[in-house]
């Protein structure tokens, strides 16, 4: 950086040295993490198909009044989210693979962002990553 009297050297990286406060570490509840804690696979019949091929799906559907979380949220194949409907897995005789709880903070979440080369100039980041609420 230059000022009118003298030049003054910017540093590239800063190292924190001391917190204030220790950071949460809770994972976002976002598309991006739903995909990675569910490794890109359908919960109920195990494929793993494109990303595009994925879609988020409701145990307990918003019709019937299941909300946007953690625990409620899965991805699913279009083929098992369609024979799914707007039923629970139980009314519609489909089983999870497993039970869907909120991750615990790992270095694979804080890993940097996986990205859709093809999708970039049609989706911007914030698709990926803004939390998912009710």
């Amino acid at each position: 950086m230059q000022t009118v009297q003298q030049s003054i050297l910017i540093p590239e990286v800063v190292v924190l040295m001391n917190y204030s406060k220790v950071p949460k570490q809770t994972v976002t509840f976002s598309r991006r993490n739903l995909f990675r804690r569910d490794q890109y696979q359908c919960q109920y019949c195990g494929c793993k198909p494109q990303s595009v091929d994925l879609t988020i799906d409701h145990v307990v559907p918003r019709s019937q009044n299941g909300g946007s979380s953690w625990e409620n949220c899965v991805l699913a194949c279009i083929q098992c989210n369609t024979r799914k409907g707007g039923r629970t897995p139980v009314e519609a005789n489909m089983k999870l693979m497993q039970k869907p709880v909120r991750p615990r903070w790992t270095h694979l979440f804080s890993m940097p962002k996986h990205r859709i080369s093809s999708w970039s100039k049609f989706i911007s980041d914030a698709y990926w990553d803004v939390e998912l609420q009710n």
